[in-house]
């Protein structure tokens, strides 16, 4: 199994917003006296923003937008 793409991080973090937000997925539970706690929906959306973030600067192996211009000798 490979790595998931930034891509498919990324949707797979916007799928666990919206389930946290529509009430389909809990923060934190306790079964047997074990605690167990999921990522912070803040946490939550601060990784979706840096993977947007990545995603746009080229990090997903898209095209950027830059040009270099030299003088010429």
């Amino acid at each position: 199994m490979s790595a998931p793409t930034k891509q498919e991080m990324l949707d797979n973090v916007e799928a666990a917003i919206n389930a946290r937000m529509t009430g389909g997925a809990v923060q934190s539970y306790s079964i047997g006296g074990r605690n167990l706690q999921y990522i912070t929906l803040t946490e939550l959306i601060k990784l979706r923003d840096s993977l947007r973030q990545e995603i746009v600067a080229g990090g997903s192996g898209s095209r950027t937008s830059y040009a270099r211009f030299d003088n010429p000798v």
